[in-house]
């Protein structure tokens, strides 16, 4: 009699632990606008492929290099601590400025915007894939076609554009 409600949890669990691994291109969009939406900056970073990240990496050097570092983070709305400077990477990086750049948003009053999205059907090529994504600010209207890349078996953001 336990033995179905066992599997049943042990299925569960199972698929829990999985639960993003198989996303399809556009559901990887919609999961990374939904972390967007919920200003979830670590979320949003885990969608967004590798080469994405490191493009930040020599911005990083420079700002570990500067004799002023804050003055560079600046420009983001960011300011560290020299600690924090020494064990700057391109993740923390990208995690700082989405957080700052909702910050900045709200204090704006542009937080409050009512943005609507549409994503359409994925186009496959190899270890690329293709989305286009309709966004809807008032009364305009912008598609563009974001890019997805293969990397350890999952889908990732490369480029991405009208957040």
């Amino acid at each position: 009699m336990h033995k179905p409600l066992f599997m049943l949890l042990i299925l569960l669990s199972l698929l829990s632990c999985n639960e993003d691994v198989q996303l399809q291109p556009e559901e990887v969009v919609d999961a990374f606008l939904e972390a967007y939406e919920n200003q979830d900056a670590s979320k949003l970073a885990s969608y967004v492929s590798e080469g994405e990240i490191s493009g930040l990496e020599q911005f990083v050097e420079e700002v570990k290099s500067s004799s002023n570092p804050n003055r560079l983070l600046a420009v983001a709305d960011i300011e560290l601590s020299a600690n924090e400077i020494r064990n700057l990477n391109a993740k923390t990086l990208f995690i700082l400025s989405w957080e700052a750049s909702w910050e900045r948003m709200e204090r704006t009053g542009m937080g409050d915007m009512d943005i609507e999205y549409t994503i359409y059907s994925s186009r496959i090529s190899g270890d690329s894939a293709f989305v286009e994504v309709t966004r809807r600010i008032i009364d305009t209207e912008e598609t563009n076609v974001w890019v997805l890349l293969m990397e350890n078996d999952r889908w990732r953001i490369d480029t991405y554009k009208s957040l």
